[in-house]
């Protein structure tokens, strides 16, 4: 949800941000972007802010907000702290100090909380029921969930939650009230009964059902809800109905409405529903959907399609259960086996005809040909208040046969088919169920097992749930193992499932109702061949999701030829599309592939080809991110590769952050599957990307794998290269002894080797971790040496590289800042003739260094600034935060507090989200500024 364009316009643009309480806290600036507060402590104290807000909030409360009994050593002194690094963050000078405390200055219109409040109260002074709908069902809409939701903090934010919530619950009453007034009775009803489950003592709910139920023509039910409200309170608090319950009660048997509500009795009122069992849970959201969509006055077709086992049936059965008081005429149900593994599926003409004898239906009534069963059919429903509930369909033809006439009969199709041709041709509605949450399949196992089991081992429930990939039919399955082993401890049924799951062995169940694997095989087995294939080939895919090129790979042919067989599988919901050129699996489905894949298909020849579109896309795409690394001789392909190109910098970068998961995995499983050279290529295509991004541990757990793998292949240089790469990883988190280690064992294998250039990038390297460790005149050495071994070569990358290292060793080592500049100046041409513009904004960083040892810091702000910009066009996060650091001493040097704090703030933010060790220094800076300056 963003700002309505209403308030934007009030605001002006660039001029206002919106705060959330009415769910998570969060904030979005001016242009729909959220602030990131990852902090639960900046979170807390927003909140506390905007509860009041435009009033001061006092410093003790907040303190007490804060931290409660677990204060700090200097609490006032750590609420400062607080409130700059919130300054700082929100970007707009709208927390004032005041004497007794704090005040966040905001606009109405900015907080939800403030603006859900104006419309309740607007609504309240109108006499219009359409327009207090209005209003009312704006406020509502504010609300993502539960208020302040995620927040764990002191009795101030405790206290304010229930308060909203009854606020919440308020402001639903009023809306439905004017619902009602309106004429929307049968809707109102269903959401009012959900209402009096969850709060059975609230009497208020309990008038507005009976309301609804009188306004419907249905005292009987009134009489029912009465008597119904009078026992909870009876039981609960000992009480008898108020006043407001017992008139509506009496107006009821006063107009003798029982007898009028009688209506002409059917012979018959089928009640043909499965049942769904113990194992449903959760799947709020989409009964509220179904709610919606159904119990309106214009929707008749609802369409729920997912996945095979992800509980289809079971949700269209409990929200029949759950919508039975709207359909007094009963219910019909037919399986359709749409996906049987027989192929047997059953046909509209045996379908109408099994209704027709659940509506007991003369025989001597029906007709013989199909088309006029089907037409006594819709007679029989005509003017009848019937559910249908067609589940597993297999295509729209199969269900149009089988719907009603006129608009009084409302229709559930389930199919693992988005069924397009029904939601085309007759206006059906589409929910497409996803995978539980993991609450949602905490719950199913929870009832299966036990509270008390769950709760004495959560790692091992989470272990179950995670094997069950949230797929409810595997995780019954997992439950019903659990529950028939209840002295085993949970992690021992997790042990037990890991050590006995072959494929998907372990969710075989007694009949193919319960049998994962039959049940996706319905689904497969329908789909066309190529996409058959297809999908088995996904399963040699180890990554997470699978793009459209990297499918077409699998397969051996063009991502054109390859979209048509993803969207079959997608309408199968044997795959889930995540964007237009992406596609996933959930992990059983993907079992289930690998399965097919080993049996049918030629495992390696697809992983290679896999490989190969991957090394060589990730090689061109690496080509614009580090346009003069040196050349690197990949490994042969396997026939005609596949690759994709890149136009520049930013699409290339674009790609590896799309990819980087599945390319991570992918060095990994080439180089258990035999692929050593892919391996230890892909690694060394993928450090550009990683270094930018900061992603240092997983840089030093490729380089560990590239370095294994090299070892196998008896691959020297590859080896000396991955030894360098992982050194630098571990260099820039600064595990400096074990950095030293792999530079030096990496130097070891290049001079034995006898590759001058490769000796040079090893010097190089050691004079980086060495300079790190301060041991400065060890690595002015190095630094030379490898300017001498570039020289010889002819390498210009590498001497310019090695003649910035001497040019910031000259000044911080021996003073000499003239020959500082000099080396910067002349590695810095260099870097530009070969337009590195990585390299040049190492220049720029070294001559800020040397203008400020000059004491020239007009000349030194320059450069850095010079250098911070094109490590933003880079998107090189580290040495952005190096560069902002860098700023921030200076400014902070020269007096300028105000835009010291400015840049070691924004510096924070950047290692913050690196999990850079650094991140701790900037943050004691920052505080340091804050007690130097407190009212700042």
């Amino acid at each position: 949800m963003t700002l309505s364009p209403r308030f934007h316009g009030e605001l002006g643009q660039n001029d206002w941000m919106e705060f959330r309480l009415l769910g998570p806290v969060e904030v979005f600036d001016d242009s729909g972007r959220r602030i990131e507060l990852a902090a639960n402590r900046l979170r807390v104290l927003l909140a506390a802010l905007l509860l009041q807000p435009n009033r001061v909030v006092a410093g003790q409360q907040l303190m007490d907000t804060l931290w409660e009994e677990d204060l700090p050593a200097r609490p006032r002194s750590a609420l400062q702290t607080y409130v700059s690094r919130l300054r700082t963050l929100l970007g707009r000078p709208i927390i004032q100090t005041e004497p007794a405390g704090y005040v966040i200055n905001v606009a109405p219109e900015e907080v939800d909380l403030v603006r859900f409040r104006a419309f309740v109260a607007n609504s309240t002074s109108t006499t219009d029921p359409a327009e207090r709908v209005r209003l009312l069902t704006e406020a509502l809409e504010l609300w993502e969930g539960e208020p302040l939701a995620g927040l764990t903090a002191g009795a101030l934010i405790r206290d304010a939650i229930p308060v909203l919530a009854e606020e919440r619950l308020h402001a639903t009453e009023l809306l439905l009230a004017a619902r009602l007034e309106r004429g929307d009775h049968a809707a109102v009803t269903s959401e009012l009964r959900g209402l009096t489950r969850r709060h059975p003592l609230r009497e208020s709910l309990w008038a507005l059902l009976m309301q609804a139920q009188i306004r419907a023509g249905r005292p009987a039910d009134a009489l029912a809800t009465y008597s119904e409200a009078s026992r909870r309170l009876a039981d609960e608090l000992g009480l008898d109905p108020g006043p407001a319950l017992r008139r509506l009660h009496q107006t009821v048997l006063a107009t003798d409405a029982r007898a009028a509500a009688v209506r002409a009795a059917r012979e018959v009122v089928p009640h043909q529903l499965p049942t769904v069992g113990r194992s449903f849970v959760g799947r709020t959201e989409e009964l509220t959907q179904l709610d919606k969509e159904l119990l309106s006055a214009t929707g008749s077709i609802a369409v729920i399609a997912g996945t095979a086992g992800v509980g289809k049936t079971a949700l269209a059965v409990r929200w029949a259960e759950r919508a039975s008081a709207e359909f007094p005429d009963g219910q019909l149900y037919v399986n359709l086996r749409g996906f049987d593994p027989t192929g047997d599926a059953v046909s509209p003409e045996d379908a109408v005809r099994g209704f027709l004898d659940a509506l007991q239906t003369t025989p001597g009534r029906i007709p013989s040909g199909a088309a006029a069963q089907a037409a006594l059919y819709r007679t029989l429903l005509a003017d009848r208040r019937l559910l249908i509930v067609l589940d597993n369909a297999r295509s729209a033809a199969q269900i149009r046969p089988l719907l009603p006439g006129g608009n009084s009969c409302r229709v559930v199709v389930t199919s693992r088919s988005s069924l397009p041709g029904l939601l085309a041709s007759e206006g059906a509605h589409l929910l497409t169920l996803d995978l539980m949450s993991w609450d949602q399949a905490r719950s199913l196992l929870e009832g299966a097992v036990g509270a008390e089991r769950i709760a004495a081992e959560p790692a091992a429930a989470e272990e179950l749930v995670s094997l069950s990939a949230r797929l409810p039919l595997a995780l019954s399955l997992v439950a019903a193992h659990a529950a028939a082993h209840s002295t085993w401890s949970l992690d021992a049924v997790a042990t037990d499932l890991r050590r006995t799951r072959q494929g998907l062995d372990a969710f075989t169940g007694e009949d193919q109702a319960t049998d994962l694997r039959a049940v996706f095989s319905w689904s497969y087995q329908l789909v066309t061949a190529t996409s058959a294939r297809l999908f088995r080939l996904s399963g040699v895919h180890p990554g997470p999701h699978l793009s459209v090129p990297a499918a077409a790979a699998l397969v051996g042919t063009t991502p054109d030829r390859i979209r048509p067989a993803l969207a079959e599988l997608e309408r199968a919901h044997l795959m889930s599309r995540l964007s237009p050129d992406r596609y996933s699996a959930h992990d059983l489905l993907h079992i289930y592939a690998t399965e097919l894949a080993r049996e049918h298909e030629n495992e390696r020849e697809a992983l290679w080809r896999l490989l190969d579109h991957y090394l060589r896309t990730a090689d061109a795409g690496d080509q614009w991110l580090r346009p003069h690394r040196d050349p690197d001789e990949l490994p042969a392909p396997r026939g005609t590769p596949s690759a994709e190109s890149f136009s520049g910098y930013q699409e290339a970068f674009e790609w590896f952050e799309a990819e980087y998961p599945n390319l991570v995995v992918l060095v990994d499983h080439a180089a258990r599957n035999g692929f050593d050279g892919h391996a230890t290529h892909l690694a060394r295509t993928i450090t550009g990307f990683l270094e930018r991004r900061g992603l240092w541990n997983t840089w030093v757990e490729v380089m560990e794998t590239a370095v294994q793998a090299c070892v196998r292949a008896e691959d020297v240089p590859g080896q000396v290269m991955a030894h360098r790469y992982r050194a630098h990883a571990l260099a820039r988190q600064l595990r400096l002894d074990e950095a030293l280690t792999e530079a030096e064992t990496a130097l070891d294998l290049a001079e034995r080797h006898g590759n001058q250039v490769a000796q040079a990038w090893c010097r190089r390297m050691l004079a980086f971790v060495l300079s790190q460790q301060e041991r400065l005149k060890e690595s002015y050495e190095h630094d030379v040496i490898a300017s001498d071994l570039f020289q010889a070569a002819g390498h210009r990358t590498g001497q310019a590289l090695a003649l910035n290292s001497l040019g910031r060793l000259q000044a911080s080592t021996f003073g000499d800042f003239d020959q500082a500049i000099a080396y910067c100046r002349q590695a810095q041409r260099l870097y530009q003739e070969v337009d590195h513009k990585l390299g040049e904004a190492a220049t720029w960083d070294h001559l800020g260094y040397a203008y400020r040892g000059m004491a020239a810091y007009t000349e030194s702000i320059s450069a850095y600034r010079q250098a911070l910009a094109l490590y933003r066009q880079l998107n090189d996060l580290y040495y952005q935060a190096l560069m902002l650091q860098n700023l921030g001493d200076l400014h902070h040097e020269l007096g300028n507090q105000e835009a010291a704090g400015t840049s070691w703030q924004a510096a924070l933010a950047l290692l913050t989200d690196l999990n850079h060790p650094d991140a701790e220094a900037i943050d004691h800076r920052l505080a340091g500024l804050r007690l130097e300056h407190p009212t700042n």
